[in-house]
C-alpha cells in the first residue's frame, strides 16, 4: 500500500457562533485528485487552510511528508512540498510579479534575487504564459493572477498541490492548459486536492472524492461509484426546514412588472429575466460568478448596458442616485458595515432616506419623525427598548426588519434584496419572508439574492441560476427546487466572464456615549473638583483667579469646538493651534488703535482662518491627502507666516480695547459667553438639523452617507472652513488674556483640543460627538 501524502485526522474548527469543521478526516493519495466537494460554508476551505498552515486547528492532527503536526506554519507546509492556489489570489499588490512569485516559493527552491526575473521568464516560457515578471500586480488581471500564482505552485516542485476553485476565473482555453499541467504532475506521482462546485470537472478529472456539509464528512469514495446526479444530491442532502409563505401562482398572461433586458457590466454580460406582478425573483449560483454583481448593478451601483423596464417604462440605474431616484431600493447584506448607521438610533436609520419627508423644513421635527417611523415598523415586531435605542444594539432579525421599515417608508417600486436572512434566527426569518410577499403583492418588484437553496426554493416563484457571469438556467413554478438550483450552479459548462470580487466589510464603529450625559457627568466632577481644591486652597475662588480661569476655559472650549466639527466629519485638524496664534498675530496689528480698527483686525482675523480652514478642506476632499498630513503642512506654513509677521512678541492691545474685550457680566468673561452661546449653537445644529445629521452622516461612514443622498465633500469642506473661522475666535480669547501678538503662542492647543473632544465622548472615528460635552470637557 502506497502510503498517503496528506492526512488530516479529527480536524475541528471553530468560529464564534458556528463550527465550521467537526471531526473531519481526510487521506490523500500520490499520484491522484482528490476533489473536496461541498455548498458554501460546508468548510472545504477552511479544510485546506488548516492544511496549508494559514488556519489554526482546534482540535486534530496533520500529517505531511512522514511527520505529523498539531498545527503547521504556512512556511514548514510549503517546504515540505505543500503548494496551495488560493480562490482570491495571495499577492501583494504592490509587489512585482517577480518579488510576488519568491514570495510564494519555498526557500529551497527560491533562486538568487539578481537572476530571479530572467528565471521567472524562462519559466513562464516553458508553461506559455505571457506575463512580464516586472510588471506590477495590482496592474494585472484576476485571470493573470490566478496564473501566476499557478505558476508559483507549479515552480515549487510540490508534492501535493491544492487547488481552490481555479477555474473561475479562465475560460475554456486555460483551463484545459491547467488539466493538462495536472495531468503531468500526477504522472510523477503529486497528489492533487482540487475543490470546486463544478461537477463536470470533478467527473473528468478526480479519482477520489470528500463531500463535506454544515463542517461534516457526509460522503467520500471514488468518483467512478457516482454519477452526477448522485453527487448533487450528497452535496445537497437537506430537506425543506423552514415556513415560507404561499407563493404567488403560475405566470399570468400580461406585461411583466419588472424586466431586465441585456444587462452587462464588470463580470457579466447579456442577462435577461423578468417578474411577474406579484412574483419574487431568486438570483443563484456559486459565489462569484456574477449574481451579486448584478443585483448592485440593478441597484446603480456598477456601470451597466442594456435595459431595465418596470411595467414596460425604462428605469434609469446609471447610477445610485437615478436609481433611487426612480425607486429602487437597494437592502445590502452587510447591514452594518454597509446599509445601517450603527450608533445612530432606530428612528434616525429608519428615516434615513426620507429625510426631506421627515423635516421639510431643515430642522428636526421629532413628532413628525416618530410618527413616520411608527408607521413604518407597524407589523414588523421590531425588539427594541425605544425608538432612541442605537440600532448596532439589536438583533439581526430587528436590525433586517429595520431595513425593511426603512424600505416601507420609501415605497420602492424595486426592492433589490442581498442575502435577507444572514445572521437572522428562525422565527425573524418566517417574519421577514412574510414582510417581502406582501410587498411584492403589493405591486413592488422583488429581487432576492441569496446563497442559500432552499430558502430560493421556499420564497421565489422565478429563480434565475449564473454561473460565470451569465445565466446558466432559469427555474419557473413548481421547477424552483433546491436540486434543480444547486444542480445548474454546480453542473455548468460555461466559460468565464471575469470573477467578481467580494464587496469589502467595512469595520464596525464602537458606539460612542450620549453628549449630554457625558456633560452631565463632566460638570459633576468640575465641581467635585473645585470643592476640593476651595479645601485645600481659599484663594481657589478670589475674583481674580476666577476670572483668569474662566477667560482661560473660553480658549479651551472655542479650540475643542473647532476640533470636534472635523472629527465629527471623520478627519482631524493639526492646525488649529497654529490659526490661533496667526489670529492673535493679526490682531495684535490693530490693537494699539481705536475699536473701529481693533474690529477689523478680528475681522481680517477671522478671514484668515476661514481661509486656512479651506485650503484644508481643499486638501482632503479635492486632492485626497490624509486630513493628518493636509493639516500638519497647513499647520508649518502657518505658524511660519505668523512668525514673519511677529519674529517676536508684541502689538499690545491699548487700555480701552482690553477693558472691552474684558468686559464681564455678573463675572462671566465676555469671551466665554461667547464661547458657550457657540457651543449650544453647535449643539442645536449637529443634533437638530439636517446639516447636523450630513456632518454625523459623513464621519459614520462615507459610502453609506454618499449612498443616501448626503455630499460628504461638501460636508468635510464646510467643517474644515467651520474649524479655521473658530480657531481664529479662539485667538480673539486669547487676546483678551495676554493682551499682545505671540507667534509662539498657542501651539500646545492642537493637543488640548484633541484631548477635549476624547474626555467629551466624540468617536475619534467620526460620526459621534457632543458640543455641549466639549464645552464641559
Amino acid at each position: 500500500m502506497t502510503e498517503p501524502a496528506l492526512v488530516l485526522t479529527g480536524i475541528t474548527k471553530s468560529y464564534p457562533g458556528v463550527r465550521a469543521l467537526d471531526d473531519v478526516s481526510v487521506e490523500i493519495a500520490p499520484g491522484r485528485v482528490h476533489a473536496i466537494l461541498g455548498e458554501n460554508g460546508a468548510g472545504k476551505s477552511t479544510l485546506v487552510g488548516v492544511a496549508a498552515g494559514s488556519v489554526v486547528p482546534d482540535t486534530g492532527t496533520i500529517g505531511l511528508a512522514g511527520r505529523e503536526f498539531s498545527r503547521i506554519q504556512t512556511a514548514d507546509a510549503r517546504e515540505n512540498g505543500l503548494a496551495i492556489v488560493y480562490q482570491i489570489p495571495a499577492l501583494a499588490p504592490s509587489l512585482t510579479v517577480v518579488d510576488a512569485v519568491l514570495l510564494l516559493l519555498p526557500a529551497s527552491k527560491r533562486p538568487r534575487r539578481r537572476g530571479a526575473a530572467a528565471w521567472l521568464k524562462a519559466h513562464f516560457e516553458k508553461l506559455g504564459l505571457e506575463i512580464d515578471p516586472q510588471a506590477t500586480i495590482s496592474t494585472l488581471s484576476l485571470r493573470e493572477a490566478h496564473l501566476i500564482e499557478i505558476a508559483a505552485a507549479l515552480a515549487s516542485d510540490p508534492r501535493i498541490l491544492v487547488l481552490d476553485e481555479p477555474t473561475e476565473a479562465l475560460g475554456p482555453d486555460e483551463t484545459r492548459w491547467l488539466f493538462d499541467r495536472v495531468s503531468e504532475l500526477l504522472a510523477d506521482g503529486v497528489a492533487v486536492v482540487y475543490i470546486t462546485h463544478r461537477i463536470p470537472e470533478v467527473i473528468e478529472i478526480a479519482t477520489d472524492l470528500t463531500v463535506l456539509r454544515d463542517g461534516r464528512v457526509v460522503g467520500r469514495g471514488s468518483v467512478s461509484d457516482y454519477s452526477a446526479d448522485e453527487i448533487v444530491e450528497l452535496i445537497v442532502g437537506r430537506s425543506l426546514e423552514t415556513t415560507f409563505p404561499d407563493k404567488a401562482g403560475p405566470d399570468a398572461d400580461g406585461t411583466p412588472l419588472l424586466e431586465v433586458l441585456g444587462l452587462g457590466g464588470p463580470g457579466y454580460r447579456d442577462i435577461s429575466f423578468a417578474a411577474m406582478p406579484g412574483q419574487i425573483v431568486g438570483l443563484a449560483g456559486v459565489e462569484g460568478n456574477g449574481q451579486r454583481a448584478v443585483l448592485r448593478g440593478l441597484a446603480g451601483l456598477g456601470s451597466t448596458a442594456g435595459r431595465v423596464l418596470l411595467s414596460g417604462r425604462p428605469l434609469d440605474v446609471r447610477s445610485a442616485r437615478t436609481a433611487v431616484r426612480d425607486g429602487v431600493v437597494f437592502l445590502p447584506g452587510d447591514r452594518i458595515g454597509e446599509a445601517m448607521f450603527g450608533k445612530m438610533s432606530v428612528r434616525e436609520n429608519v428615516i434615513a432616506p426620507s429625510i426631506a419627508e421627515a423635516m421639510p423644513t431643515g430642522f428636526v421635527d421629532r413628532r413628525r419623525e416618530y410618527a413616520l417611523t411608527r408607521t413604518a415598523i407597524a407589523g414588523l415586531a421590531v425588539k427594541t427598548p425605544t425608538l432612541e435605542t442605537p440600532v448596532a444594539s439589536l438583533s439581526g432579525g430587528s436590525q433586517q426588519k429595520v431595513l425593511l421599515a426603512r424600505a416601507r417608508l420609501g415605497e420602492p417600486k424595486v426592492l433589490l434584496v442581498e442575502d435577507p436572512t444572514q445572521g437572522v434566527d428562525a422565527g425573524a426569518r418566517v417574519e421577514i419572508y412574510a414582510v417581502l410577499r406582501s410587498m411584492a403583492a403589493d405591486g413592488v418588484a422583488v429581487v432576492v439574492l441569496s446563497t442559500d437553496a432552499v430558502e430560493l426554493e421556499g420564497l421565489c416563484d422565478r429563480v434565475v441560476v449564473f454561473s460565470r457571469g451569465q445565466v446558466q438556467d432559469t427555474f419557473t413554478g413548481a421547477a424552483v427546487t433546491e436540486r434543480a438550483i444547486t444542480g445548474a450552479a454546480v453542473m455548468s459548462e460555461t466559460g468565464s466572464v471575469a470573477t467578481v470580487s467580494a464587496v469589502p466589510r467595512r469595520r464596525r464603529i464602537p458606539l460612542a456615549v450620549r453628549g449630554e450625559l457625558q456633560a452631565g457627568a463632566l460638570l459633576v466632577l468640575t465641581v467635585l473638583l473645585g470643592m476640593a481644591t476651595t479645601f485645600f486652597s481659599t484663594a481657589f475662588l478670589s475674583p481674580l483667579n476666577m476670572s483668569q480661569l474662566l477667560a482661560s476655559s473660553s480658549v479651551l472650549i472655542l479650540v475643542g469646538l473647532a476640533q470636534l466639527v472635523v472629527v465629527m466629519t471623520g478627519g482631524i485638524d493639526l492646525s488649529i493651534g497654529s490659526v490661533l496664534a496667526l489670529s492673535t498675530v493679526v490682531i495684535s496689528f490693530f490693537g494699539g488703535g481705536g475699536i473701529g480698527l481693533f474690529l477689523f483686525g478680528v475681522v481680517l482675523a477671522l478671514v484668515a482662518g476661514l481661509a486656512v480652514g479651506l485650503v484644508n478642506g481643499l486638501l482632503v476632499t479635492r486632492l485626497n491627502l490624509p486630513p493628518v498630513i493636509a493639516t500638519l503642512v497647513t499647520s508649518i506654513a502657518v505658524v511660519g507666516a505668523a512668525q514673519v509677521l511677529r519674529p517676536s512678541p508684541g502689538g499690545s492691545a491699548s487700555n480701552d480695547i482690553m477693558v472691552l474685550i474684558g468686559t464681564a457680566v455678573a463675572g462671566i468673561p465676555l469671551v466665554l459667553a461667547i464661547a458657550i452661546v457657540l457651543a449650544v449653537v453647535m449643539w442645536f445644529v449637529i443634533q437638530r438639523t439636517r446639516l447636523g445629521r450630513g456632518f454625523r452622516a459623513a464621519g459614520s461612514d462615507a459610502v453609506k452617507a454618499n449612498r443616501m443622498g448626503v455630499n460628504v465633500r461638501s460636508m468635510r469642506l464646510l467643517a474644515a472652513t467651520s474649524a479655521g473661522v473658530i480657531a481664529a475666535i479662539a485667538g480673539l480669547a486669547l487676546y483678551s488674556k495676554t493682551g499682545i501678538g505671540d507667534a509662539n503662542t498657542g501651539q500646545a492647543l492642537t493637543l488640548t483640543s484633541v484631548t477635549a473632544i476624547v474626555i467629551a465622548g466624540a468617536s475619534i472615528f467620526g460620526g459621534s460627538g457632543s458640543a455641549l460635552a466639549v464645552a464641559a470637557a
